[in-house]
């Protein structure tokens, strides 16, 4: 049974919360400050169009290297010594991103300030579990989301309006030396006394997390989610610039709006979910009208219509992640103790499509073709949907309904 079941709740959970909120803040504003610098970036560097793809994915390389590896050691030593050892190589990849004056340079580092999103990624349903309730997870989860849809907002809201590339990233790289030292002073694991599971071998974590069909369904679901969202996401300031002949900052301002419905998607998400009552007719929904708007909001007349297609964009592209990333700790074969290694092979599969289908699939096809590159991000969120239909039923109604007929 869950701990948090057995014990009362701890006030400490929020302050959890909060220090997990900020972890994961700082990592994704370092990498969503590169679109709205892009029109900088690319001459600077040299770079070409999949260069540069590269480089935006590449903060998401932790994650499919070492999601894995860092939920299985999660479960075996705790999440905090984990995402610590993130936290000193991405402060080392976000301070020095000022520096680079090569494709290669920057590859790196970009790909070194992903580690600590990509160490709690891994393992952020086996902490929230510790903390909070299961009927409390999901709503902790969207609040959780709020921090990187967030930090994508403000990313591509306010960076262009920098005097320099080396200002934004030294300002990044700041914020980043503070939050890692609130994380080691402030996380912890689990609530003082609460009782730890046996330890296991790594290899027990992993084998009971990849033998489950319902984990491998859920990390391709949000491989395409992520697909669709970073493509969206990533190529939308340049699209707006170059093709509807937008200037740069306010290019930035128009695609910060499809963060902001993301950051209203993950809030209000779990809240429509549990309204619906059934899982995967919400989650196949989003896929289907998520695809729709994904296609045709960048091309939205100038004024009211494009805002307001923007928005609505994000809000169906953020209204899946907390209700998924939640799920490992309610699968019945996973729980609390397995939670962190199937959380690893879940972000593996996730950030798989986060960097290869943007820069290796979609890229490559669509060139500069950004009626391609937006139909093919469509095609992506629409094959979430369809996977979703596959994921076991676990909405509030349909598990009141399991109840009464057990």
């Amino acid at each position: 049974m869950h701990d948090s079941i057995r014990q009362p709740l701890s006030p400490y959970r929020w302050t959890i919360l909060l220090v997990l909120w900020l972890a994961a803040f700082i990592g994704v504003y370092a990498q969503f400050q590169l679109p709205p610098l892009a029109y900088k970036i690319i001459p600077a560097l040299n770079l070409t169009p999949i260069q540069y793809a590269s480089i935006l994915t590449a903060p998401m390389l932790p994650a499919v290297f070492f999601s894995i590896a860092a939920g299985s050691l999660g479960d075996r030593f705790g999440v905090k010594r984990v995402v610590s050892v993130g936290f000193l190589l991405a402060t080392v990849g976000i301070l020095f991103r000022y520096a680079a004056t090569t494709y290669w340079q920057m590859l790196v580092l970009m790909a070194l300030s992903g580690c600590s999103s990509a160490f709690l990624n891994a393992n952020i349903a086996k902490i929230l579990g510790a903390w909070f309730p299961p009927e409390q997870i999901t709503k902790a989860m969207g609040i959780f989301f709020t921090s990187p849809t967030l930090a994508m907002t403000i990313g591509m809201a306010t960076t262009a309006m920098f005097a320099s590339i080396q200002t934004a990233f030294i300002t990044a790289g700041v914020a980043c030396v503070v939050i890692a030292a609130m994380w080691f002073v402030f996380a912890k694991d689990k609530p003082e006394g609460a009782t730890a599971p046996p330890a296991m071998p790594v290899t027990k974590y992993l084998g009971v997390a990849a033998r489950s069909r319902n984990v491998w369904l859920l990390g391709i679901a949000l491989m395409f989610m992520m697909g669709a969202a970073m493509t969206f996401s990533g190529f939308l300031p340049e699209a707006l610039h170059s093709v509807r002949g937008i200037d740069p900052v306010t290019a930035g301002f128009l695609a910060s709006f499809g963060t902001i419905g993301t950051l209203l998607g993950s809030v209000l998400g779990p809240l429509v979910c549990d309204r619906v009552g059934y899982m995967r007719l919400y989650l196949s929904s989003l896929g289907l009208f998520g695809a729709v708007a994904i296609l045709y909001a960048w091309q939205a007349p100038l004024g009211a219509t494009i805002w307001i297609m923007l928005l609505l964009s994000g809000i169906l592209a953020g209204g899946g992640g907390p209700i998924l990333m939640s799920l490992p700790m309610l699968f019945p074969e996973i729980g609390p103790v397995y939670a962190g290694s199937a959380g690893g092979l879940v972000a593996t599969l996730q950030l798989l499509g986060a960097v290869v289908l943007p820069t290796f699939v979609i890229t490559p096809l669509a060139g500069s073709n950004y009626t391609v590159v937006f139909g093919l991000a469509g095609a992506c969120m629409l094959l979430f949907g369809v996977t979703c239909l596959f994921l076991p039923e676990l909405g509030i109604k349909s598990r009141a309904d399991a109840s009464k007929s057990g």
